[in-house]
């Protein structure tokens, strides 16, 4: 409607109604009795600061709609709205979107539009004002706001948040996922203001003119403030950040008569503008009601209000189809690791039920080992005599008997000549050992018997001596130590199966905790993939901010990547290789491993590593597999006793004797009297569930590499598990040294 005709209408109307006014007695003498008449106002600035802006309005009424007390009743967006349905209301005076939202519930209509007074001017449109801090200079637009904390007064506050909602969507911003935070703070609004002004949020929205009045009021600067979005409309003084709608509307509810709706209405467009109620209200008068038609543009954009459209599948597969498809690859994603896991648990429970198979094959072995080590020990020695030129002079018969050979055929050789297998230079390598050391050489060697076969000999060297000193003989004997060598291996083998299956059903145990730290990065990748889409769907999507979000889902499965590639490397099956490697690097590992669990279980897990080890000769992993067993033994006594201190600390130094030493303490229970001898052995356990062989199998593993494992109580409550193992010195040779590890 254009402004002239708009004008020209208003005037006929009013018109006609002063006419009606006369017909029924506006000024008719007053009754005995007058009535109550409820006008609920919207106290957005509080309820005493409504009361004292209105009540000399309702005076006003009640002087000239005769038969009438009309009286004012501060509400809140609810409070109005649930006032309205109870029919406890006769006039509503509110802002435009609350009213809009009313009409289509529960069928009010408008009698007139408030002409807001300011600065001696007549305004009937009103919009909103986004705004920060003057000095933020990490805000000087829209676009900034992504990641800021945000303020308003409700989500159904049409000057307090709806329009700056339309105006943040606009310019690509959503306010539901876009802000670090977003702060409902209610009624009044000069409380967001303040909240801005003294750095509680970084950015607020109220509607135009309460920062001007507020300054006005010499309560805040107006200079601390920096506008938004700033828009300039010709004839509109305020600074505003959005669009401007027509001011609030005065309307009657159902319950109220039409004959008395014209009665109000006539009495308020007949006010003059300079009029005691008009003054205390801040306002001009009031004018024919306005068109608000913007008002349900802006709730039809926004899906709110009478617009507002239930989520069916179909509504939320055309808005949402790209995160529900990215849903259900995360969700397949979720599904194949959940299988892997199974799949662990399945192996989990095969190897568990082959466990004491296992242990009865180790006892047989060992049993069989002392059977042929003392078989071994009753046996002849094996006796090679050499002159100091290497010549065979003299074997026994139990040499002929082991390897094959005949006295003809060794005697007044060199055991190169002997076909034994034994390597010329290894035999004359140890000889020069024993002249140079004075003193009797231990060596293993491995031959071959006359038919080929491999037999594995224990020998020592002894030099023979003339009254001068100078070595004329050697005399080498021997033990067959093949069959030793064998159950040895065997017995090797049957434990590197054990701390495998231990390996795996450490990590069924740990398939929980290994799911939700999967699940981290999954989410992670999702998250950032969605904002990619969002800002490719609102236009936003710069290189560098896209980049960066893409570089971030690299990362996040890199991160995937390197937990399964841990998971792997732990429960690969291989077999016993000692190689140089760091004790602080082998315990970092399996640090990662377990912190997995420590947060599962809200355990603090602590590493305090000694810096500038030396190196030490070692199978990592199953040092690894030791490392994790006592830290996971820790978690699960802190869990038992429900400890309130949850800490677990890995310690690495050297010990008094100049040993690695690897400490856990735990701030669990402590150990029992009684236990501490019975700890390593087999099958004894302190655990309900437990199979009583972690520490077994862990006291094997570093026993084979040469160290000791203990345990003892912890100063203080808890208790202390840990090992040594030698070292090696800058020769990759054992060494001692003496330092002391930290406790």
């Amino acid at each position: 409607m254009k402004p002239q005709r708009s004008l020209a209408c208003g005037k006929r109307v009013s018109l006609l109604l002063l006419a009606w006014a006369a017909i029924c007695g506006v000024l008719a003498p007053a009754s005995a009795h007058a009535t109550d008449a409820v006008i609920g106002v919207l106290g957005y600035r509080g309820r005493q600061n409504a009361i004292q802006r209105w009540q000399a309005t309702a005076d006003y009424l009640s002087q000239r709609v005769h038969g009438y007390h009309f009286r004012i009743q501060p509400l809140t967006l609810e409070g109005m709205r649930q006032a309205t349905a109870a029919g406890q209301l006769d006039f509503v005076l509110t802002n435009p979107g609350d009213y809009v939202d009313l009409e289509a519930r529960y069928g009010i209509s408008r009698l007139v539009t408030l002409r807001n007074l300011r600065g001696g001017n007549a305004y009937t449109k009103f919009g909103a004002v986004i705004f920060t801090r003057a000095d933020r200079n990490d805000i000087k637009s829209l676009q900034d706001l992504k990641g800021k904390s945000f303020m308003a007064v409700s989500k159904n506050a049409f000057g307090g948040f709806q329009l700056a909602w339309l105006t943040l969507l606009q310019h690509g911003v959503d306010p539901f996922t876009d802000f670090s935070r977003l702060v409902f703070n209610g009624f009044p609004q000069d409380d967001i203001v303040y909240a801005v002004r003294d750095g509680k949020v970084d950015a607020g929205t109220v509607r135009t003119d309460i920062i001007e009045r507020m300054a006005a009021e010499s309560k805040i600067d107006i200079r601390t403030f920096r506008v938004l979005a700033s828009r300039v409309t010709p004839g509109f003084p305020f600074r505003h950040s959005t669009a401007l709608y027509p001011e609030w509307p005065f309307a009657k509810t159902n319950r109220t008569s039409d004959r008395l709706a014209q009665r109000v209405a006539v009495a308020l467009l007949t006010m003059p503008e300079d009029h005691r109620a008009a003054k205390a209200g801040h306002y001009a008068g009031w004018t024919v009601p306005l068109d608000y038609h913007r008002v349900h543009d802006l709730f039809r954009q926004l899906g709110i209000g009478p617009y507002y459209r239930p989520l069916t599948l179909r509504v939320m597969l055309q808005a949402y189809w790209r995160w529900i498809v990215g849903a259900i690859a995360a969700i397949l994603l979720m599904a194949t690791v959940t299988a892997y896991v199974l799949g662990l648990n399945r192996r989990l429970k095969h190897s568990t039920l082959s466990l004491e198979r296992a242990l009865r094959q180790r006892r047989r072995a060992e049993t069989e080992t002392q059977k042929l080590s003392s078989a071994l020990q009753q046996s002849a020695d094996l006796v090679i005599i050499t002159d100091r030129d290497g010549v065979i002079e003299y074997v026994n018969p139990t040499f002929e008997h082991v390897t094959g050979f005949s006295r003809e055929e060794t005697v007044g050789r060199k055991p190169n000549l002997v076909k034994s297998g034994m390597h010329n230079r290894q035999f004359y390598a140890t000889l020069w050992k024993t002249v140079l050391s004075g003193e009797p050489y231990h060596a293993v060697f491995t031959n071959r018997r006359k038919d080929g076969s491999v037999y594995y000999e224990e020998k020592t060297v002894t030099p023979l001596r003339d009254e001068s000193g100078t070595v004329q003989y050697f005399v080498s004997t021997g033990k067959d130590i093949t069959d030793r060598i064998l159950s040895e291996e065997r017995a090797r083998q049957h434990e590197a199966q054990l701390a495998h299956v231990a390996r795996v059903s450490t990590m069924g145990e740990m398939a929980s905790a290994l799911a939700h730290e999967l699940n981290q990065p999954l989410a992670a990748i999702v998250n950032y993939a969605r904002g990619c889409v969002r800002r490719l769907q609102s236009g936003t999507g710069d290189p560098v901010s896209l980049t960066e979000a893409l570089e971030n889902i690299a990362a996040q499965g890199q991160r995937s990547g390197e937990i399964i590639r841990r998971l792997r490397t732990f429960l690969r099956k291989s077999e016993l290789r000692r190689n140089p490697a760091q004790i602080n690097e082998i315990a970092t590992e399996a640090a990662s491993l377990a912190e997995l669990e420590a947060r599962h279980r809200r355990v603090e897990l602590r590493l305090e590593l000694c810096d500038g080890l030396p190196p030490l000769l070692a199978d990592g992993i199953q040092v690894e597999q030791v490392i994790l067993n006592l830290v996971r033994n820790a978690m699960e006594a802190i869990d038992t006793a429900r400890s309130r201190k949850r800490e677990v600390v890995l310690r690495t130094g050297l010990s008094p004797s100049g040993d690695l030493e690897v400490a856990v303490e735990d701030s669990g229970p402590g150990l029992r009297a009684g236990d501490t001898d019975r700890l390593f052995e087999a099958f004894f356990t302190t655990k309900e569930e437990g199979m009583g062989m972690g520490l077994s199998i862990s006291r094997s593993i570093i026993e084979a590499h040469g160290g000791r494992l203990y345990a003892h109580p912890r100063n203080g409550g808890g208790a202390v598990f840990g090992f040594t193992l030698p070292a090696l010195d800058e020769n990759n040779a054992i060494t001692k040294r003496t330092h002391d590890i930290r406790r």
